[in-house]
């Protein structure tokens, strides 16, 4: 009882003495709290963007227009996602390059109230691309949640939900995508590589997988594409009766598409050049020329004007003109050295007045 009461004694002491009392010990603390802002919502509610410290106030507006895009963007494919009963909430802090999604359960009504929350402890320098993934697995576990499933229902790798993602953000992002995917020294997976256990596919490959998958589930009602989210990863359960050959047809087909009108790339230029090779007879003058001519559809006028040059050499071999043939291509190759010396210089090739594209 002695030791006791000299242990009060002390505590007291120690509680009165000048400048160690909690008030002061917390007053800076609770001004700061008092200056906090509060968290900055979506119109719908279902998405709060709050700080942890008041340096962080005018990052809330930015980071949330950064979420509700995602979430928009991925809406477009599964239907609406999210809800304000169960929003997610972004916390804005000022520590480490690190993101962290936490599942969080309060039994506050009689069937509990879920909430998924990810932690952002240095929004200055955080990865995009992680952050851009954990908005999306956090709205994709919610849905599933929200099925009846659990936040442990969702078994998509990470990297198909990154995917997921790259699958949402628009052509010129695909562009530049397919370019890197061309240039990769690996050959096209086939399906059951994606979903082999240790499967690591490279993200450009990745990426144009989720977007062809997506695009087969797609044909599936609206409600079987939401219960995708808490669906085995197994090929049959993903893609039903989808076939290899259907995959390496849609990647062939890309190599038609137009991304972007208007723009042409340095490696869309450099494989245009690996056509222009001497044609041997009339008949192959003809293919080059046809060939050539599906190129430049769409592209800036430079570009088709360069082109044009070119198909008056091959229509000059097509007739058996050898000569003029020569005088012309060599006008077309001085012209193409020119617009080469740019691609050395810069990465495209833009129209004046190019069609609108998403940035």
């Amino acid at each position: 009882m002695i030791c006791r009461a000299r242990r009060l004694v002390l505590l007291a002491l120690i509680l009165a003495a000048p400048g160690l009392c909690p008030a002061a010990v917390n007053a800076g603390g609770v001004a700061r709290l008092k200056a906090l802002p509060p968290p900055l919502q979506s119109p719908d509610g279902v998405i709060y963007v709050g700080c942890a410290t008041p340096e962080r106030a005018e990052l809330r507006w930015p980071v949330l227009r950064f979420a509700s895009t995602v979430r928009d963007r991925l809406s477009g494919l599964f239907g609406p996602l999210g809800s304000p009963a169960s929003p997610l909430s972004i916390e804005l802090g000022a520590e480490t390059n690190r993101v962290e999604t936490l599942a969080r359960k309060t039994l506050r009504t009689q069937d509990g109230f879920s909430q998924l929350i990810i932690r952002v402890p240095n929004p200055d320098t955080v990865d995009l691309e992680l952050l851009r993934t954990a908005i999306a697995e956090a709205l994709f576990r919610e849905q599933a949640r929200a099925q009846g499933a659990s936040y442990a229902s969702l078994t998509w790798p990470r990297w198909f939900v990154a995917a997921t993602v790259d699958a949402t953000r628009g052509d010129v992002w695909r562009a530049e995508a397919y370019e890197r995917f061309l240039a990769s020294p690996t050959p096209p997976l086939p399906l059951d590589a994606f979903f082999a256990q240790d499967a690591a596919p490279p993200p450009e490959q990745a990426a144009f997988f989720a977007q062809w998958a997506l695009k087969e589930c797609k044909k599936r009602p609206e409600a079987a594409r939401r219960a995708l989210l808490n669906t085995p990863w197994e090929r049959q359960a993903i893609l039903g009766e989808a076939a290899d050959e259907a995959w390496q047809a849609w990647l062939k087909d890309l190599d038609n598409t137009l991304f972007l009108p208007g723009i042409l790339t340095r490696r869309q230029f450099e494989r245009w050049c690996a056509k222009l090779t001497d044609p041997a007879d009339p008949q192959e003058a003809v293919r080059i020329a046809n060939a050539l001519t599906k190129e430049a559809i769409g592209r800036p006028a430079v570009f088709r004007d360069l082109t044009e040059l070119y198909l008056r050499a091959y229509a000059a071999a097509a007739t058996g003109d050898r000569a003029a043939y020569a005088a012309r291509r060599a006008e077309a190759d001085e012209a193409r050295a020119a617009l080469q010396s740019h691609f050395q210089r810069n990465a495209l090739i833009v129209e004046e007045n190019p069609s609108p594209h998403e940035p």
